[in-house]
């Protein structure tokens, strides 16, 4: 009997998977392959295109960013077994909330199709970019009107002749207004990462899967800091 060879790769694929336009509603989508490493099948291995139903076999879920919490993540392995060969390579998933802009185009503007090109490096950025793409305007107030926790008065809302809509306020309330409509205009999509080998290093992988998952959520806070402080702080 022919013993058969090892893999002279750990990793075959780590691939990146959620929906492109994450929905604003509370519905299941149909989960999507935003990036893939390498960008070419192997010769031994092509990628199976329904690894995307073994990472979110309920499909890409959308919630409100209140009902997230730090702890909702899960990780689990699954196995593709090749019914000819009778290999069997081993998947080992990760699956988050990942916060997104919702409303002004927020999901499909910032997820586009980029052709799957890029290094691993930058996975973090693919899932994570434009997630907090802009704050939400706030409403406009009338002529006399103080914002919250203002001084109330003749004026007290009125603009600085030649200035920026709330060039009145200080430079930390005006991040505060726009860091809470930032903070309100939020949704969470599940964002799932995944390494498929030949080797069943789970430890080893989920370990390495939510370092990638911490850089992912460093890309969104920072989307989310760069809303809040407004356009200004990003020309300084």
């Amino acid at each position: 009997m022919e013993k058969k060879k090892p893999c002279p790769r750990l990793l075959d694929y780590l691939v990146v998977v959620g929906a492109r336009q994450p929905s604003s509603d509370s519905v299941a989508q149909t989960p999507q392959l935003l990036r893939r490493y390498p960008l070419e099948d192997h010769p031994d291995f092509p990628l199976p295109p329904d690894v995307v139903y073994f990472c979110q076999p309920e499909g890409c879920l959308s919630v409100r960013q209140r009902r997230v919490s730090l702890r909702d993540d899960a990780s689990f392995v699954f196995t593709l077994t090749d019914k000819d060969s009778g290999i069997t390579r081993y998947g080992m998933c990760v699956n988050f909330y990942r916060s997104f802009q919702r409303g002004g185009g927020g999901g499909g503007g910032h997820h586009r199709n980029r052709g799957d090109k890029g290094g691993p490096t930058e996975a973090a950025e693919a899932a994570g970019e434009g997630s907090d793409g802009g704050a939400a305007p706030g409403a406009a107030r009338p002529p006399g009107c103080a914002p919250r926790g203002g001084p109330a008065g003749p004026g007290a809302g009125a603009e600085p002749p030649g200035g920026e809509p709330g060039a009145g306020r200080s430079p930390r309330r005006r991040r505060a207004a726009a860091a809470r409509a930032a903070e309100r205009s939020r949704n969470s999509t599940l964002t799932s990462l995944c390494v498929l080998s030949h080797y069943p290093f789970f430890s080893t992988f989920r370990e390495c899967l939510y370092i990638l998952k911490r850089l992912v959520d460093r890309c969104s806070q920072r989307g989310a800091l760069q809303a809040g402080a407004g356009p200004g702080a990003a020309q300084r």
